[in-house]
């Protein structure tokens, strides 16, 4: 008889600051063996154009041909000006890496977060606030904001391409 092995355990960890947002986001980042959805204002505070953070999601990138990576924004300038880590990424992925710019409601949306695979997230329900939840092995949550991303894409226009090159 062979023992069953049990999935992991649902986690659920309350962040009181930016610091712990940003760690946690990479955290999801990293568990990310399919797709990446990340909805933001900005991108602004989340040291998207790190060296750190180029180089995951590159390594996400790359681990596989299907893998995608899906980033939502109010206003795309500060990634247009100052993140040109992200906009080479772009131009090497441009067939599964995607910018779009939120209007109509979406673009009202005053919360924030990472969703990694449809089973761990980081979000904070206020942008302008540090508090937030990280949430792993969690299908049933994540779902909640799987479909969440997909109202706000659906909401959203192509922001940035390849040949934007931003600079």
């Amino acid at each position: 008889m062979t023992d069953a092995i049990d999935p992991p355990q649902p986690e659920r960890v309350l962040l009181s600051t930016r610091r712990e947002y940003l760690e946690a986001l990479l955290r999801v980042a990293g568990l990310a063996r399919r797709e990446l959805r990340i909805f933001d204002a900005h991108c602004a505070d989340l040291d998207i154009d790190s060296p750190q953070t180029h180089e995951l999601l590159r390594v996400f990138l790359l681990r596989s041909r299907d893998n995608r990576l899906y980033l939502a924004v109010h206003d795309i300038e500060h990634i247009r000006t100052r993140c040109p880590r992200l906009l080479l990424l772009l131009r090497q992925f441009s067939d599964r890496m995607f910018i779009h710019r939120t209007q109509g409601d979406a673009a009202r949306a005053q919360d924030c977060f990472v969703l990694a695979d449809r089973l761990h997230f980081v979000r904070r329900p206020v942008h302008a606030q540090p508090r937030a939840t990280l949430r792993l092995n969690d299908e049933q949550e994540s779902q909640g904001i799987y479909l969440r991303f997909s109202e706000i894409w659906d909401s959203s226009v192509p922001a940035i391409s390849a040949s934007t090159s931003g600079l």
